[in-house]
């Protein structure tokens, strides 16, 4: 692994934006070429061919080797030490170990009054998020510098009494790390089935295994008991118990005030999980108000994690919004984010804003704005970088649109294309209703009045019946449920707005 290469390929634009200004801290002509280099190496077209990107940056001088590999090891020190002031204060870890550094930097210099001012910011913050290892450390150089002071200033038997009682508490802790893969072990085992109750079941394991109220009790033991739990209710796709389970979770963390800055990942995981089980049992008006609620806790500690997650905000605020019928709220949402500048040039994110905004339009019956949209999609610099089933599922869309446009000359020639393009996904056993679907749309192309026409009616009918209505598969169309509502005589949309009634 090349550990400059893995570090700038993974920066992320405040990362990139913070690095530029770091390096122009110094007027110097070395800064020039750290970030030439760094601008090479970002670009990607020397990732398989370092000569070729030494020769760039040294055209004409001797031993360039030795000095790309200096220039290297300067962009790398550079990368580590903007990285380092920028995320200084990242969460409340960081923010401990930086006091303590701090701390050591003021006693070197001899600065004692400072070195403990330090240290006991530094102990404030480990005590409040059970940093038991950093205090162990934190004790040790504060009773160290009691020799520089007065009795009265640093007790030393103080902080050996409060050095024992965190040993005491990190003897706890250990135990407790001990303790969660055998609990994570014998939930597994029990596997939670509906016939139980998940805290009677929790309980009862606890009391088996000896694990003490005082274990479990610690937030990071609960935390990760809980991940397991409903881990296993998603595996057995139990998801209303599911929904209930981590509704009275969030309640319960909430209440016992386990959340703080650095377990707030948990929280936003949480709400991410609350609102995904909501989707999937159709709560639609639920799942809309606890969106809004995560995006409340999106804006929590400076946007923490507002970058990580925000993408998750819209994508489940847009599937509410259309599932229930609130269609220009989702089109106005959709409208204002295509021009966000962090989804400009994204493939993945304009498959989802302009797939969502094209099914808008269809929705609202109007066909041609659908494919007006839709076709910004199959664009050279979006489509090849889009994978082969996100391909498959705007073409499919994208005959649909065109059928019920009458353009069946058109559907006709794109099915033959897509047999062609996507024959070996089609071989696939997960594929076979995709395949069955253009065979059956063909022979509909192919009939002047396919309502009307005997066989072919059985055979949709028998498709609508055998084919599994997955209306959370992430396709843009449910290939049965819009032979059913062909069947049925109803617009797509009107159909499946029933089938995602709770």
């Amino acid at each position: 692994m090349d550990s400059v290469h893995e570090i700038i390929k993974n920066l992320k634009k405040e990362e990139i934006r913070n690095f530029k200004i770091f390096t122009k801290r110094f007027q110097r002509q070395d800064s020039i070429k750290i970030t030439t280099l760094f601008d090479l190496i970002r670009s990607g077209k020397f990732d398989d061919d370092e000569k070729g990107l030494i020769l760039q940056l040294f055209p004409s001088e001797n031993n360039i080797s030795n000095a790309y590999y200096r220039l290297k090891n300067r962009l790398k020190n550079e990368l580590e030490k903007s990285l380092v002031n920028l995320h200084h204060n990242l969460d409340e870890k960081i923010g401990t170990i930086n006091y303590i550094t701090l701390s050591s930097i003021f006693s070197y210099k001899a600065q004692y009054e400072l070195a403990l001012y330090y240290l006991r910011k530094a102990e404030k913050t480990a005590l409040q998020n059970e940093f038991y290892e950093l205090l162990d450390f934190i004790y040790s150089q504060i009773i160290e510098l009691s020799y520089n002071f007065n009795f009265d200033e640093i007790n030393p038997l103080e902080y050996i009494e409060k050095r024992k009682e965190n040993a005491r508490k990190n003897s706890v802790f250990m135990e407790a790390n001990n303790a969660v893969p055998a609990v994570i072990y014998s939930l597994r085992k029990a596997n939670l089935s509906k016939s139980e109750d998940i805290n009677s079941t929790l309980q009862k394991t606890l009391k088996e295994l000896n694990i003490a109220s005082e274990i479990y009790n610690i937030p990071n033991v609960k935390l990760k008991i809980h991940y397991v739990i409903r881990s296993i209710l998603l595996q057995n796709k139990d998801f209303v118990r599911l929904e209930k389970y981590l509704i009275d979770s969030l309640n319960e963390f909430e209440e016992e005030k386990i959340f703080t800055k650095s377990t707030h990942i948990s929280k936003i995981s949480l709400m991410t999980w609350i609102v995904n089980a909501l989707m999937v049992n159709k709560k639609w008006n639920d799942s809309i108000a606890y969106t809004e609620k995560l995006l409340d806790e999106l804006n929590k500690y400076n946007k923490l994690y507002y970058d990580n997650f925000i993408w998750t905000y819209y994508q489940s605020l847009i599937t509410s919004y259309i599932s229930s019928n609130r269609l220009n709220e989702a089109i106005k949402l959709l409208e204002e984010i295509v021009e966000l500048p962090a989804h400009l040039g994204v493939a993945l994110y304009e498959f989802a804003i302009y797939g969502n905004l094209a099914l808008c339009y269809y929705f609202k019956q109007n066909i041609s704005e659908a494919i007006k949209i839709l076709s910004r999609l199959f664009l050279k610099d979006v489509y090849p970088k889009l994978s082969s089933e996100h391909q498959l599922s705007i073409s499919i869309f994208e005959i649909v649109l065109h059928y019920d446009n009458h353009n069946l000359d058109y559907v006709t020639y794109r099915i033959g294309e897509m047999k062609r393009q996507f024959r070996q996904l089609l071989k696939g056993e997960d594929l076979a209703e995709d395949k069955a679907f253009l065979k059956l749309l063909l022979n509909m192309c192919n009939k002047p009045d396919p309502l009307h026409d005997k066989p072919l009616l059985a055979q949709m009918d028998n498709f609508a019946k055998t084919v599994p209505q997955d209306i959370i598969s992430g396709k843009h169309i449910d290939c049965g449920l819009w032979i059913s509502a062909k069947l049925h005589k109803q617009h797509y949309y009107t159909y499946l707005l029933q089938a995602l009634q709770p």
